[in-house]
């Protein structure tokens, strides 16, 4: 039950298999990358640093995609899955990264960011009233999610109103 020999552990073992050519759904690579994003989670804090959350975010992604592979949508495992993947994209970056490496192909950063966590929470609230039931809003997660989305709505249109009143600036400056 060592945390730290547990991460260590998952962090050698998972790119052994992945190289191996095992895809996220194959057992028991699913379950190490389930394990992984668990363990990553708990390490999380208020001081985390942006690479522990960026690891974290891309661990709960491959978990996700491999849930996706064997469960239909609106399995209930799958949509919490997504709901927690949309959640860790919505937390707010320590130290925004402003150009991202051009090797790592996912994980926006900024208003991207807080995009892409918008459209994976909408979907995860979709997969939840399907899982979960319409009846009762997806259940209390259901309902969860949907108060994020409203968050995140008004976030980004706080992003998105000052973005026009500074272009709305730059072109009375210039005009003067």
């Amino acid at each position: 039950t060592d945390h730290d020999k547990a991460l260590q552990l998952t962090t050698n073992i998972i790119p052994i298999l992945v190289s191996a050519g095992l895809t996220p759904s194959c057992h028991p690579l699913l379950a190490l990358i389930g394990l992984h994003r668990s363990l990553l989670l708990s390490s999380l804090s208020a001081e985390t640093a942006q690479e522990l959350l960026d690891e974290t975010i891309r661990t709960a992604a491959k978990h996700y995609m491999g849930l996706s592979t064997i469960l239909c949508n609106g399995h209930p495992v799958r949509a919490v899955a997504l709901a927690e993947l949309g959640k860790l994209l919505a937390v707010d970056e320590p130290c925004p990264v402003i150009s991202p490496p051009t090797n790592i192909a996912f994980l926006p950063s900024g208003p991207p960011r807080l995009k892409a966590a918008y459209e994976t929470l909408v979907r995860a609230r979709h997969e939840l009233m399907i899982g979960f039931g319409r009846k009762n809003d997806g259940g209390e997660l259901g309902r969860n999610i949907r108060e994020a989305v409203v968050s995140l709505e008004r976030e980004l249109g706080v992003w998105t109103q000052g973005i026009h009143n500074t272009l709305q600036d730059l072109l009375n400056s210039s005009r003067k």
